[in-house]
């Protein structure tokens, strides 16, 4: 049962994570509504953890907007502007890449944890079938008899 738990927590994870490493605009309804889901599961299973997304997402979420802000002052700004914007942009280039990769250290981070509970779970369920194979092979012996 825990395996199907932590199957659907990686496709969750999954789900969440950003399609491309460039801002989009505000999600869908859908987007957010997977998204609210997946803070709702989090909280379940660790309150901290969900606050920690949440902090980052929405930290993302404002250095991508500020991009998409600098990057439209860019587009408008005309050719002799452009040197006045452009430091504007780059920091806010930087500032959007920092926070995507604070976020995806994030998911890195749970997907490792969750992998070495699924390591940890394959090694007990392994155990238990080489002990299935001894047991087999001496109720085996049993019956067939010396």
């Amino acid at each position: 049962m825990r395996l199907i738990v932590l199957g659907v927590a990686l496709l969750a994870v999954a789900l969440a994570l950003p399609r491309n490493a460039t801002p989009q605009a505000a999600g869908t309804a859908g987007d957010e509504e997977r998204d609210q889901k997946f803070v709702e599961m989090l909280r379940r299973e660790d309150p901290a953890s969900a606050q920690q997304y949440v902090t980052l997402r929405d930290a993302r979420s404002k250095t991508a907007s500020d991009l998409r802000h600098a990057e439209a002052q860019y587009r408008s700004a005309g050719p002799e502007l452009r040197s006045i914007v452009l430091p504007r942009l780059k920091h806010a280039q930087r500032a959007y890449a920092e926070a995507s990769l604070a976020l995806l250290d994030y998911f890195e981070g749970r997907d490792r944890g969750a992998l070495a509970k699924y390591e940890a779970e394959i090694a007990r369920i392994t155990r238990g079938l080489a002990e299935y194979e001894r047991t087999r092979a001496e109720l085996r012996r049993l019956i067939d008899g010396p």
